[in-house]
């Protein structure tokens, strides 16, 4: 899975109580591979309709959109 614009593999997510905190993943091989760091119970759910950001540009859009 890539970015649409620019396709990077490389994208994250946002907290939807804080903003300002990000989950970082990767989609390499078409499985969500979040961080190694980050520890799997304070990941938001990741739906279909999740709004995940490109790691590289300026994208942003669902989970979704990068499946097809």
């Amino acid at each position: 899975m890539r970015c649409p614009l620019c396709k990077h593999e490389r994208f994250y997510l946002k907290d939807p109580d804080d903003p300002y905190e990000t989950y970082g993943f990767t989609c390499e091989s078409g499985d969500i591979c979040f961080d190694a760091e980050l520890e799997t119970e304070d990941i938001p759910e990741l739906t279909e309709e999740t709004r995940i950001y490109c790691d590289h540009c300026a994208w942003s859009g669902s989970f979704q959109e990068i499946k097809k």
